[in-house]
């Protein structure tokens, strides 16, 4: 797949506001969420040598870990009757985890965008 520019997305982007605005919004939100986790309490751990998003992007265990956490908070999200049911941040971190098997996709050169259609 080739590798989009800033203005391809931001065009992708435009076109998109054009005919649902509220797409950009919540594509909005969960930047807004993906960028927030950059200097979260847990991008500190990497001074004490704990990689996590390294442990995301692992060639082979990524994929586990991710298919994991995307499991978890849409069972969490899905799930009645608890104060932690159906809460927002859940649906960005799936879809956060979502991205980082995605980018664990790239780096392994696992990219099969002929992929058969469902």
């Amino acid at each position: 797949m080739e590798k989009k520019t800033i203005d391809e997305i931001i065009s992708n982007l435009n076109e998109i506001n054009e005919q649902e605005p509220e797409v950009v919004q919540a594509i909005g939100m969960v930047v807004k969420h993906i960028h927030g986790c950059y200097s979260d309490k847990y991008a500190k751990g990497q001074d004490k040598g704990i990689d996590t998003k390294g442990m995301l992007y692992d060639k082979k265990g990524g994929k586990y870990i991710n298919e994991y956490q995307i499991a978890r908070y849409l069972q969490r999200y899905v799930t009645d009757g608890t104060k932690k049911s159906g809460l927002l941040i859940d649906l960005f971190k799936l879809i956060h985890y979502g991205v980082f098997e995605i980018v664990r996709r790239i780096r392994a050169n696992q990219l099969e965008l002929n992929e058969p259609a469902v």
